[in-house]
């Protein structure tokens, strides 16, 4: 006997029933898919994973080796998950085709605590004129240096007081002179990063009487560290004079990539709803995200929030504004931005990457312009600059070691998205989810706040994997597959 319901259609017994059968698999898929409208499986992948990524909080600095083993059984476990379950491998729905009360419960019990979380967060910084975490802090210092009429990745700027603590070893070594150590070093900063005045700026940060190469180029390392759409947006609430309002931003950033990545999610979810219910429970919940993008100032979430709308309009079949998300992406933060940027090529069209490029090019056009090695050495060398830190598995090992790793790494994110982009690869998000993993394991410096670079992805990637299963064909999933005509094209130039 079959039973039927509107959330489980076409159900055979057993569906519901294995908690019956008294074995602790059959009680926990029984469980979930009763109470969280999902098959257990699915509900036990997605917690263990994220339980997993969580134990970076627990091996943060100093931990470097550890941190690289959970990424590396992270991305055992993805290459390992790429052959299962294969299509059309069961009739059976993995998820319902509405959200069973409980869980709407639980979604929006994890969003009103989020929510609160900002509200304390913002409240905190409104009382303290202080923004939690240096992202925040220099975006706030580079906006009011352009206010000044100042070019915030211009030679001389001090922007980032992080990379300048860290690099006194180089300053004197490409003879720039400073006096100042310890206290008075701290409380010059201190006061110039309350004025923002030239006078205390050349006491940190001297202009040599004959400026060499290496000096300018020196001199070029403490401007503001990502793009310059964050600039921008940040300037825009400058003149108010408060700090909080860049928490503000960020909280409204990660909102929005909430909202983007719930829409990402209901998509590829199909009709099987319950599905993205649990995975954007588990994004709600990201501890990465939370105390990262909400509670404290990162300026990663800007890069992806755009970078989700790029993939939503992707799997959305809208080629300009993929090409015109992933633009805004990169003109927020070089990396990951620039991950977003090989589905443009899995278009038949050239008008995608020809508009993004305008777009990228109307972004940095005009910083180039200014100060062209201010912009590049900031922007998009820095990571190479970087010293390893003690988070990372490279501070422990051998130089050369970690620059093979890192060559290795290129090679492999390569060739994973020329088999996405030559359709040899249709699964989108096991791609993101695989390259970013990829890219972390092989980085130097590996903050917590990059995490959700790989978390994102990894929750619609085991959405794509179960909606995968009841498709006859790997490749009918593949539902954004570009397939441009004449008629196309012309309505996308007038879109």
């Amino acid at each position: 006997m079959t039973v039927a319901s509107p959330e489980f259609p076409e159900q055979s017994p057993t569906a519901f029933d294995r908690g019956k059968v008294g074995s602790l698999p059959g009680w926990i898929d029984g469980w979930c898919r009763t109470v969280l409208g999902c098959e257990g499986s699915f509900v036990v992948m997605m917690a263990a994973v994220q339980l997993w990524l969580g134990a970076l909080w627990l091996f943060y600095w100093g931990f470097g080796i550890e941190r690289g083993l959970i990424l590396g059984a992270l991305l055992a476990v993805l290459l390992a998950l790429r052959f299962f379950p294969r299509a059309n491998s069961t009739g059976e729905p993995a998820g319902a085709t509405t959200l069973p009360p409980f869980l709407r419960a639980l979604l929006i019990a994890a969003l009103v605590l989020d929510l609160g979380m900002m509200a304390l967060s913002d409240t905190i910084s409104l009382r303290t004129s202080i923004i939690p975490m240096d992202e925040g802090q220099t975006s706030w210092r580079a906006a009011r240096l352009l206010w000044l009429g100042e070019n915030p990745y211009g030679l001389g700027a001090l922007t980032d007081l992080v990379a300048f603590k860290g690099r006194a070893r180089e300053r004197a070594a490409d003879g720039i002179p400073t006096s100042l150590t310890g206290k008075d070093l701290a409380a010059t900063m201190k006061r110039y990063d309350l004025k923002l005045d030239e006078p205390t700026r050349q006491e940190l940060l001297p202009v040599p009487h004959k400026l060499t190469d290496t000096a300018a180029h020196e001199m070029h390392n403490y401007g503001y560290k990502y793009g310059p759409l964050i600039v921008l947006i940040t300037a825009l609430v400058t003149p108010f004079g408060i700090p909080a309002a860049v928490m503000l931003l960020n909280g409204l950033a990660a909102l929005g990539l909430y909202l983007v990545n719930w829409r990402i999610l209901r998509k590829v979810a199909g009709a099987e709803i319950a599905l993205a219910g649990v995975a954007m429970l588990a994004l709600l919940l990201d501890r990465h995200i939370t105390r990262n993008y909400i509670e404290r100032s990162a300026t990663d979430v800007w890069a992806l929030l755009f970078g989700s709308l790029a993939v939503f309009a992707f799997i959305s079949k809208r080629p300009l504004a993929t090409a015109a998300a992933v633009a805004l992406s990169i003109g927020c933060k070089s990396v990951p931005g620039l991950l977003f940027l090989p589905m443009l090529f899995r278009f038949r069209s050239p008008y995608p990457v020809l508009l993004f490029a305008g777009l990228t090019g109307a972004v940095y056009l005009p910083w180039l312009l200014w100060d062209a090695r201010g912009i590049l050495d900031n922007v998009f060398l820095w990571p190479l600059q970087m010293t390893t830190s003690n988070s990372s598995w490279e501070y422990f090992a051998p130089p050369q070691l970690g620059l093979a790793a890192r060559v290795l790494a290129v090679s492999v994110i390569a060739l994973l998205w020329l088999r996405f982009v030559f359709h040899r690869e249709q699964r989108l998000f096991w791609t993101l989810a695989t390259a970013n993993t990829v890219l972390l394991l092989a980085s130097g410096y590996l903050a917590n706040n990059y995490i959700p670079w790989v978390s994102l992805w990894i929750v619609a990637a085991f959405v794509e994997m179960f909606a995968i299963r009841r498709t006859s064909d790997d490749r009918a999933f593949a539902s954004w597959r570009p397939a441009w005509n004449v008629k196309q094209r012309l309505l996308a130039i007038s879109a």
